[in-house]
C-alpha cells in the first residue's frame, strides 16, 4: 500500500471513530444529591445503607493530587510515589533501597503493569483509573477498570485465614469503627510493587 492510500485509510478510520464519542450514554446515577445546576453536591451528607453504615457504593477515582504524583518523576530518586506527601523519604531497609534503585536504573522494565500482571493493592490506590464499589451486607466488592480485576472485602465479622494462599490482592476482612471501614489484608505476594516507582513490599 502506498503512502497516499495509507493516509486515505487512516483519515477514513478517524472520521468513522469520531461520532462514537458523541454517542456515549448519559445515565446520571439516581439518588445522588445535586446542586440546583444539576452537578453532584459534594458537600451533601454521605449516603447511608439500610443498617446505618456509610454507603461506599459508586464510581470512585483518585483526586488530582494523587493522580498527578503517579509516576510523574518530580520526586528525588530515593523517594517513592507512596511517600509523596511525606516531609522525609521512607526509612527503607538497605536491601529495599538497593532494589528500588535497581528498578529505577533499569527504567522499571520489570514493572507489573509492563508485564501485564495485576498491580498491588497499594499501587492500585494511587493509579488514576476509576474503580467501582459495590456494597452489600457483609461484603464490599471493588471493581478496578485497570486490568478488569476485583477485590473482595468481607465485612461479616469473619476472621482472617490462618495460612492463606498468597495472591496479588490477598484476603481482606474489614470492620466498621463509626464511619471508618478498617480493613486488614493478609496473603499478599512478597514480589509486588507498592507504587509505579518500584517500592518493594
Amino acid at each position: 500500500m502506498n503512502l497516499r492510500a495509507c493516509s486515505l485509510v487512516s483519515a477514513i478510520l478517524i472520521i468513522a471513530i469520531a461520532p462514537a464519542v458523541a454517542q456515549w450514554m448519559h445515565y446520571p446515577t439516581a439518588g445522588i444529591p445535586r446542586t440546583p445546576d444539576g452537578t453532584p453536591n459534594l458537600s451533601a451528607p454521605a449516603p447511608r445503607t439500610p443498617d446505618g453504615k456509610a454507603d461506599l457504593s459508586g464510581l470512585w477515582q483518585p483526586g488530582a493530587t494523587v493522580a498527578n504524583r503517579f509516576g510523574n518523576g518530580q520526586l528525588p530518586p530515593e523517594w517513592a510515589n507512596i511517600a509523596a506527601s511525606l516531609k522525609k523519604p521512607l526509612p527503607y531497609r538497605p536491601w529495599a533501597l538497593e532494589l528500588l534503585k535497581a528498578r529505577r536504573a533499569n527504567n522499571a522494565k520489570d514493572s507489573p503493569s509492563g508485564l501485564c500482571l495485576p498491580l498491588s493493592i497499594v499501587h492500585k490506590h494511587s493509579e488514576p483509573s476509576p474503580r467501582k464499589m459495590l456494597q452489600f451486607p457483609g461484603l464490599l466488592v471493588i471493581l478496578y477498570e485497570m486490568g478488569a480485576e476485583y477485590r473482595q472485602i468481607f465485612t461479616d465479622g469473619r476472621p482472617l485465614p490462618v495460612d492463606p494462599n498468597p495472591s496479588f490482592l490477598g484476603y481482606s476482612s474489614g470492620r466498621w469503627e463509626g464511619d471508618t471501614l478498617v480493613v486488614q489484608t493478609i496473603g499478599i505476594r512478597d514480589d509486588e510493587w507498592l507504587d509505579a516507582r518500584g517500592t518493594p513490599l
